[in-house]
């Protein structure tokens, strides 16, 4: 169990970093956006944001998933044949999506971004199209388990990104299509850069019309899937403008990005978890290494989301020369991490629990509980926005990321049960709770920050958590230090 562990520490670590960096650009771009833009400016460039992320769930319609799945196990004449077929497939769809959005951008731009901006929406279509294009070699990586190509490009991404928003926001004063731009100019050199990779891989010979019916077969229960959890993350902001105005969505967005910095790490262990459950397979064995790994994953996001709950406010009020992190305006936005964070940390619950659905071949379990927890989310942000704004949006993405990670749990009971370390996932919320808690009473101060932060991995230790090998691991390695 050991080798194994380290095994996926390695990989999630490596994959993880390319996941940061393929995301973090938009944290660090934080300082300029909510420096330069205002609230409504900034919830225009977040309602195009929500619309590339939505879009790009379509446009993969599961064959990503199907691909990834067909991918691992076989051999190397049928790995081309699938990644033939999948490519070809994403390429002409790609096409066909970008040609529609040129044709209506008038029309679609006002459905969209709630305004007038034909050029935006240009924008829009050409990014998309480019992003599915590149996305299937980033992939390909996680399948071949080459992380570090995968960690390469994704800093390319991040490199280039940065420096093109810099030049064209700052420099050329392009303002939110200088934002635009970059994005497609990035993710255009990303397709050439990959395009000779992929190319080695594929056959000369055409795709399989059989070979794709049957990756859609598999992968097309994962559409209405990604779609529901498209909802759950980016209803919110339309039912804000729907509810409230721009102005409210730019500052629930900024407040939501904070609360993201928990699922970059839980997306980046998940680049490296399906990989390995899939390669890992069913079993005795692997079934106690799925067990052992949910209880360490959730103990280490659960302190992440202390440490996030305890020194995000301070963090956005960071100086840096004569600006703050976050703009003044924006401070407010930082009430509702904790419940965003805390949201990401149920839905690490509920990847956690695929194993039982992938392996036993059950995906149709993944667009119900998906469904589930969009529907609930509509429902619930229908009821908190009038009411609270965007804290009732926060709260309502966190309760229905709660309730997909009870049902996934109550269908593996049934088709894949897992004996989980409950007294030690009790713990580990117990001191979520109490820190949440003590934090309204004596955590606004430096010395009771600090206090918190330990408080944690204290709680652990004397409470009981470590089990005894655990112990002499930990003695043995500092022994040898």
């Amino acid at each position: 169990m050991r080798t194994q562990l380290k095994a996926l520490s390695r990989q999630s670590l490596i994959y993880g970093l390319g996941h940061i960096f393929s995301r973090i650009i938009t944290f660090l771009l934080l300082p300029l956006y909510l420096n330069v833009f205002t609230p409504a400016e900034y919830g225009l460039i977040s309602l195009a944001y929500t619309f590339l992320g939505f879009m790009n769930v379509i446009l993969h319609y599961g064959l990503d998933a199907a691909l990834m799945k067909r991918y691992v196990p076989a051999e190397a004449e049928e790995r081309k044949t699938a990644l033939t077929t999948a490519w070809i497939s994403f390429l002409l769809s790609s096409i066909l999506f970008a040609g529609i959005v040129l044709i209506f951008r008038l029309p679609l731009s006002r459905l969209i971004l709630g305004g007038i901006y034909p050029r935006f929406m240009a924008y829009l279509g050409i990014i998309l199209a480019l992003d599915v294009l590149w996305s299937i070699p980033m992939l390909i990586f996680r399948s071949e388990q080459k992380p570090f190509q995968y960690l390469g490009f994704s800093l390319f991404n991040v490199i280039a990104s940065l420096g093109l928003n810099l030049l064209l926001v700052l420099k050329f004063r392009l303002g939110v299509e200088g934002v635009l731009l970059s994005n497609a100019v990035t993710s255009g050199m990303l397709v050439l850069l990959t395009l000779p990779m992929m190319t080695r891989r594929m056959s000369r010979k055409a795709g399989s019309w059989s070979v794709w019916k049957n990756l859609m077969r598999f992968g097309l229960p994962f559409l209405p899937s990604g779609i529901f959890a498209m909802i759950m993350e980016l209803a919110d902001r339309y039912l804000l403008l729907f509810f409230k105005d721009t102005e409210t969505v730019g500052l629930y967005s900024a407040g939501y990005k904070l609360g993201m910095l928990m699922l970059l790490v839980v997306m980046g262990f998940n680049m490296g978890w399906q990989p390995f459950f899939l390669k890992e397979g069913d079993g005795e064995k692997q079934r106690a290494l799925y067990v052992r790994i949910t209880t360490y994953v959730l103990t280490l996001l659960a302190y992440l989301w202390v440490l996030m709950v305890i020194w995000v406010p301070d963090l956005i009020r960071l100086r840096i020369g004569s600006v703050t992190l976050y703009g003044e305006v924006y401070w407010s936005a930082a009430a509702i991490v904790p419940w965003v964070a805390l949201g990401y940390w149920f839905h690490a619950a509920y990847l956690l629990q695929l194993p039982g659905v992938f392996l036993k071949s059950q995906s149709r379990y993944v667009a119900l509980i998906r469904g589930l927890g969009a529907g609930m989310n509509i429902v619930l942000n229908i009821l908190f926005i009038p009411r609270w704004g965007g804290m009732g949006a926060a709260t309502a993405t966190c309760i229905s990321f709660a309730s997909m990670a009870l049902a996934i749990f109550l269908v593996n009971r049934k088709i894949y049960p897992l004996t989980y370390e409950w007294s030690r996932l009790l713990r580990i919320a117990g001191l979520m709770v109490i820190t949440w808690g003590a934090l309204s009473q004596w955590g606004t101060a430096l010395g009771g920050q600090v206090a918190l932060t330990v408080l944690f991995p204290l709680g652990l230790l004397l409470s009981g958590y470590f089990r005894s090998d655990e112990r002499e691991a930990f003695r043995k390695l500092f022994v040898r230090r």
